[in-house]
């Protein structure tokens, strides 16, 4: 390709420029079956990362009902700005994620998708626009031409059903849980944009778009199975439950400050992560939810050392509540 013009340099693009071009050689196919087998490279190659996104996904999915409780109380904390309040909730939260052995950095690996996906398309689109010598006749059924758009616009449909249905699944974890607004926008609005951007693109894009969404579907799909989960080791996913309107009453009932009722707080704090170790035992082994797992020595003493300062400061608020109530009562009296 680089005799042709087609020098990227390095990069994204010129490492998608690489792999497409071994494929069609080494193997012999024909370009339309090069770009698939390009992008299930690509795909099998993220798959690990993948795959440490949805077990934490399952994770949070199944301690979501506890992290909604201590949002709350958290939310309640800044509005009235009570600082040691929050602090006390972002070190549950964190207490929360360590028990439960969730790791946030896995969440990102996935994204090493988009680099590549826009060197494909930068690739893809100075293909056809050149075009490359056996693009014209490198398509198959009705699209023989990878230069020139779908004329029935059969691919870009595919691109956006297989959209709608990917986002009606939960994303490409299969546990993603939007606003009800943004949901919407999501399974209706994205379909309808990718449709009708890729609607006048050259085939080779459109096929490379089809070919991209439909390995995310089938992806999707296998991740919500259950004997799929089980048969990688992935964490679970929890039953579905229908949406309730106890978490905002929740928030409304929250005690404004630490101080003033010190032993339903510390009751609240101690627990949450009891009652999220109660969840994750639904489904999760025993042997992977002891207070050691996915925990270093550093994290557990961190723990340790976490709970020891909370029961002084409990003790301590306890006796400034009685001392308070002690000289009220002074004062009622004189």
């Amino acid at each position: 390709m680089k005799e042709l013009g087609l020098d990227f340099g390095w990069g994204p693009t010129a490492f998608m420029q690489w792999s497409l071009e071994h494929v069609h050689v080494l193997l012999g196919t024909p370009w339309w079956a090069s770009l698939g087998l390009t992008a299930l490279a690509i795909r099998v190659f993220l798959f690990r990362f993948y795959l440490g996104a949805a077990d934490n996904a399952g994770r949070l999915a199944t301690i979501k009902p506890h992290m909604t409780d201590l949002q709350a109380r958290l939310d309640a904390a800044k509005q009235i700005q009570d600082m040691p309040a929050m602090m006390r909730c972002t070190q549950e939260l964190r207490n929360l994620y360590a028990a439960a052995g969730i790791k946030m950095w896995k969440n990102f690996f996935p994204l090493l998708q988009v680099p590549l996906a826009y060197g494909m398309f930068r690739l893809t689109r100075n293909m056809a626009d050149l075009p490359l010598p056996g693009l014209e006749t490198g398509g198959t059924l009705w699209f023989h031409d990878l230069t020139s758009l779908d004329p029935y616009f059969i691919l870009p449909v595919i691109t956006g059903t297989a959209t709608f249905y990917l986002f009606k699944m939960g994303g490409e974890a299969g546990t993603a849980a939007w606003p009800p607004a943004l949901f919407k926008f999501l399974q209706w609005g994205m379909p309808i944009i990718s449709t009708v951007f890729t609607a006048f693109w050259p085939a080779a894009l459109q096929l490379g778009f089809a070919f991209s969404s439909l390995l995310s579907l089938v992806q999707t799909y296998f991740f919500k199975q259950p004997w799929f989960r089980e048969l990688l080791k992935i964490h679970p996913l929890p039953p579905p439950t229908p949406p309730s309107s106890e978490y905002p009453i929740k928030a409304m009932t929250i005690p404004t400050t630490a101080r003033t009722k010190p032993a339903e707080s510390e009751a609240s704090a101690q627990g949450l992560v009891g009652r999220a170790s109660t969840t994750l035992k639904k489904y999760v082994p025993d042997n992977q939810l002891s207070p050691s797992a996915g925990r270093t020595k550093a994290q557990i003493a961190e723990a340790k050392r976490y709970e020891e300062r909370r029961t002084r400061e409990i003790q301590r608020d306890k006796y400034e509540a009685e001392q308070e109530r002690r000289r009220r009562r002074q004062l009622n009296k004189g």
